[in-house]
């Protein structure tokens, strides 16, 4: 991605983050999280579908780039909590 894509995602991002904080003002149960995650599912499987002509075909390798991906991002995004935590 180019620097133009990547403040866009950051900035998209940072929307479903901040209606996530919004919402778990008011409930704490954790629901919220596995809402995003459960939201990011679905819609990964609808952007999945839309990446080739045979989905049931393709599924494992589909899934596997979505996993990487995540994993990737989770990743990055533990070991920068990791660095702010350290800080206190």
């Amino acid at each position: 991605m180019d620097q133009q894509n990547d403040n866009a995602m950051y900035d998209y991002a940072d929307k479903f983050i901040n209606l996530a904080n919004e919402i778990s003002k008011s409930d704490r149960s954790g629901r919220v999280g596995v809402a995003i995650r459960f939201a990011a599912a679905r819609y990964s499987a609808y952007e999945a579908s839309l990446q080739t002509n045979n989905l049931a075909k393709d599924k494992d390798n589909q899934l596997q780039l979505f996993v990487d991906d995540f994993k990737n991002m989770l990743q990055f995004n533990i070991e920068d909590y990791i660095k702010i935590l350290s800080q206190k």
